[in-house]
């Protein structure tokens, strides 16, 4: 979801004036201590050695350009990849050398180079984002933020007694970095009418609190734990006052934190890696921690509103549903999950294949899973980024392979509303608000999987102001009122090559919705052989199209329900 911000002014319709004090970048500052900090690194494997001596050649080049100025990091990194520099008589290309570091690699180099971002050199206090949530472009995002808090206003009421504002809790634990997005929801869902609190809980904090000299000495030495489990560096420079705030709620124990959440009418949560927002509300045994059991007693018991993006949506996963196990995606692109399937395996680093580090039979576009998420969403599957990133085939593919009933792609700016009925426990409904749609993957009696051949997997795209509901894995779909059938009578050839390059899919799909065509195909390549993707309306398929208007912005949809997906090689 997109939100006007002073680091993010290309989201605003206009440059807001910040304050002197809104912080407009991330900044990087190049001095010797800190490359030596980086050539000193223990933990690089001693194969990747001569590239180390490489990048502190070409930070010293840097150094001397920059001459102690502070940059951004997409100033930086220009800056690399435009230079070269001359190591042991030969001369190395700042682009080859960039593109041959793996993700974990360049996160510890640009850690090391960051600094606090401060209003002027005579103060120690550092800036914060700013959100200015009015000026956003995207009406449709703001829209869904502003649900939330009216949201929570509702659970809030409910309470007694009732406070002036819904509480909402911020939870950053999807981030490698667990502070860089805690101003920005702080600003955000204070403007929105709520009061605000961060509740600093991730992998480190769990680990340190598992330390066997005890509390004290874990969360004394938080930043090693920082740098162990997510792999974040010098964050204490950079955000001084949230690293202290991290000590001393760390200090307290997990009794104060869910002491917290008991507060709260609502928790958000971040994005970033699922796998880190598990690590933080589940034991190493996977049962759950104390955290995030009284976040679970509070929605079962209807005095919470739980909302998540990107990662803090797919994390939700788990539990079982009509019997299956609800499993929690981690990784993928969708032309290698069809060809190669899904693996019961570790999500790949960033860049693994620079650094030899994927794992036997991995690589950076494999589809791999873990057994469960944070179970608190065990009706299917869940992913997100979905249409923009073409994320279908995985879905598809995850569901059929696992033997889940459903499976549930959010597209961005797009929310998906999920409500219970006292009298009747087993009724689920959902409703999608927001830009775009919902896709549901649903594995029928006809379908089938194995690597490179998938048959008859049933889809469904729901779009703004469509519901439907879960009873017992029966799917009952109602679409807006104000969407109809649609009545051209064109029949076009419909056709996508790379069917699963950025929204493609959704694109052919959205065609075949709104006519009278029966069967769209698609291509793609993997492993230098080509496939064939075909998407057939049955007779018991059903589409509608609509506009809606949020604020000037009118926006076509096309919903459609029972549409068969099957992919083969092509002849």
């Amino acid at each position: 979801m997109s939100i006007c911000s002073s680091t993010q002014e290309s989201a605003c319709v206009s440059s807001p004036q910040w304050p002197d004090e809104a912080k407009k970048a991330e900044l990087y500052l190049i001095q010797p201590h800190y490359i030596k900090n980086i050539s000193n690194a223990e933990d690089w494997p001693a194969d990747r050695k001569p590239l180390l001596i490489q990048v502190a050649a070409m930070l010293q080049h840097l150094q001397s350009k920059l001459a102690d100025t502070p940059v951004t990091q997409r100033e930086l990194s220009r800056l690399w990849r435009s230079s070269e520099v001359e190591v042991n008589g030969s001369w190395v290309s700042g682009r080859e050398l960039y593109s041959s570091l793996s993700g974990a690699e360049l996160n510890f180099i640009f850690d090391q180079l960051e600094i606090a971002v401060k209003k002027s050199s005579l103060t120690k206090s550092r800036v914060e984002e700013q959100v200015s949530a009015q000026l956003s472009k995207d009406q449709f995002s703001l829209g869904l933020y502003q649900q939330f808090v009216d949201l929570a206003r509702e659970v809030n009421a409910n309470k007694k007694p009732a406070k002036k504002a819904p509480h909402i809790v911020v939870l950053t634990a999807s981030g490698r970095d667990p502070y860089a997005a805690v101003d920005f929801y702080q600003s955000l869902f204070k403007q929105l009418g709520a009061t605000v609190s961060w509740l600093p809980i991730n992998a480190a904090y769990q680990a340190a609190l598992r330390d066997s000299a005890g509390v004290e000495a874990g969360c004394n030495n938080f930043p090693q734990y920082l740098t162990k489990e997510q792999g974040s560096f010098q964050r204490a420079r950079v955000y001084p006052d949230l690293a202290s705030e991290q000590k001393d709620f760390c200090l307290k124990g997990s009794a104060h934190a869910v002491k917290q959440i008991g507060k709260a009418d609502a928790i958000f949560i971040n994005g970033g890696d699922q796998s880190l927002t598990y690590k933080a509300l589940k034991q190493p045994d996977g049962t759950d921690t104390p955290e995030l059991a009284q976040i679970r007693s509070m929605l079962e018991r209807g005095k919470l509103i739980l909302a998540g993006t990107s990662a803090g949506t797919a994390v939700l996963s788990g539990g079982s549903y009509l019997g299956q196990q609800t499993v929690m995606i981690s990784n993928g692109q969708s032309a290698q999950a069809l060809y190669q399937g899904a693996l019961a395996q570790p999500a790949p680093a960033d860049g693994c294949e620079n650094d030899q580090s994927c794992g036997e039979g991995v690589d950076e576009k494999s589809l791999t899973y873990q057994a469960s998420g944070l179970s608190l969403f065990p009706w299917g599957v869940l992913d997100t980024h979905f249409s923009e990133r073409g994320r279908q085939g995985r879905l598809l593919t995850l569901v059929a392979q696992t033997q889940a009933s459903f499976g549930f792609g959010v597209d961005e700016a797009t929310g998906l509303l999920v409500g219970f009925d006292d009298k009747n426990p087993a009724l689920v409904r959902f409703h999608v608000k927001g830009n775009n749609g919902v896709y549901l993957a649903e594995r029928s009696a006809n379908s089938q999987f194995k690597p490179s051949k998938l048959t008859e997997m049933t889809s469904h795209y729901f779009t703004n102001g469509d519901s439907f509901s879960l009873q017992q894995g029966q799917l009952i779909a109602n679409f807006a009122d104000w969407k109809y059938a649609p009545n051209t009578s064109n029949r076009p050839l419909l056709n996508s090559g790379n069917v699963f390059s950025s929204d493609n899919y959704r694109q052919l799909a959205q065609l075949l919705c709104g006519t009278q065509s029966r069967d769209a195909t698609g291509q793609f390549d993997v492993a230098g052989r080509e496939y064939k993707l075909k998407l057939h309306r049955p007779a018991q398929a059903a589409s509608r199209t609509g506009q809606y208007a949020v604020g000037n912005v009118h926006k076509s949809y096309c919903s459609y329900r029972n549409v068969l997906v099957s992919v083969e090689p092509a002849l």
